[in-house]
């Protein structure tokens, strides 16, 4: 099959923004509930409440706004404002302080309660608009622009998104220190001011696709054809394997929110940037080996991850905290890098 060229700015667009967002949500998913722990000592209910209240309104904001963009035929306006807005956003959090707060909450209030529920708002808000630009419309444009042909280059650069972002993200953080309020507000003003320059070089760099509005039926008649019981039989190995990745996400999600407060209050680390940075080069080396391949070798790949991560867990009193670091980091992330790269 002869390959379709997709021109330097698509790979440009699909580099600059899947690598921005992702660097967003690592900071989202797992610095957020460090946030809130160390700067208004949040429980781990309330931890709870936030990563349980994110979860919901990015499935909720992917289907819904992704259907939305279906009808009106259109993705980049929802991906360069989605930026915009969700660059805002989290410029907010810079003004979720103590200092900020304390003069606006009357006498009797706990500041770091308000600080707290204010922080779970905001992230929720922060979630819709990343959601709708990256979750929803982001991932839509990248296969309305792509065809057989070189959809899986296009795909695997995604992929691997994530864990390069990871390296981003812990790398940079290693300047910080976050026990003071100082280096919350330079992180949050930095990424928010870099994902408000995407958004706005996204009106130039993102190429519209040719997409047919589908306004055929009711928005929502669209948003339930694919629950339909009569659809799902008529696609079942398409459903089960998007069953099977979704139990893959939720235990992702279990863990990875907690990993960074389990590695420096469980098991005493401090020093964790420096231990799992070489274990996620593995892991994306290790994943980067699923694009040779064409069996399911990777499957077993996976498997053997997670049960080194099972076998970690279980001998931990004898582990030191570097040691079980990083073979649960390696674990872990290898066996997410092969899985998704896979898929």
């Amino acid at each position: 099959m002869q390959k379709t060229k997709l021109g330097g700015r698509f790979w440009l667009a699909l580099t600059v923004f899947s690598l921005v967002g992702q660097v967003a949500w690592v900071v989202e998913n797992m610095y957020f509930n460090v946030f809130v722990y160390k700067m208004f000592h949040a429980t781990a209910a309330q931890i709870s409440l936030m990563v349980s209240a994110s979860a919901v309104v990015a499935t909720l904001t992917t289907i819904l706004i992704g259907a939305l963009s279906d009808r009106v035929g259109k993705r980049k306006v929802f991906i360069c404002v989605g930026y915009l807005l969700w660059g805002i956003s989290i410029l907010s959090f810079a003004l979720i302080r103590t200092d900020v707060i304390s003069p606006m909450v009357s006498a009797g209030v706990a500041v770091s309660t308000v600080c707290i529920n204010l922080t779970i708002i905001m992230d929720c808000v922060m979630t819709f608009f990343g959601s709708t630009a990256n979750d929803a419309c982001f991932n839509a444009w990248l296969t309305d622009s792509t065809d057989n042909s070189n959809r899986g280059a296009a795909e695997g650069i995604n992929a691997m998104m994530p864990m390069l972002a990871i390296l981003v993200v812990f790398g940079s953080f290693m300047f910080f220190d976050l026990e003071q309020a100082v280096s919350w507000v330079t992180i949050f003003t930095i990424i928010g001011v870099v994902v408000i320059l995407i958004g706005i070089a996204g009106f130039w760099l993102i190429k519209e696709p040719a997409v047919t509005p589908s306004p055929a039926g009711s928005y929502w008649g669209s948003i339930l054809y694919g629950f339909k019981p009569s659809v799902v039989r008529q696609h079942k190995v398409l459903y089960l394997t998007l069953l099977a990745f979704a139990g893959f996400g939720i235990s992702i999600q279990i863990f990875m929110p907690y990993l960074i407060l389990y590695y420096e209050k469980s098991l005493g680390m401090e020093n964790y940037v420096l231990v799992m940075a070489p274990a996620i080069v593995l892991a994306a080396v290790c994943g980067l080996s699923v694009l040779l391949w064409d069996s399911f070798a990777p499957l077993a790949a996976a498997v053997c991850y997670w049960l080194a991560a099972w076998y970690a867990f279980r001998q931990l009193d004898g582990m030191s905290g570097d040691v079980s670091g990083f073979a649960l980091t390696i674990a872990e992330l290898g066996g997410a890098a092969v899985l998704v790269l896979w898929r």
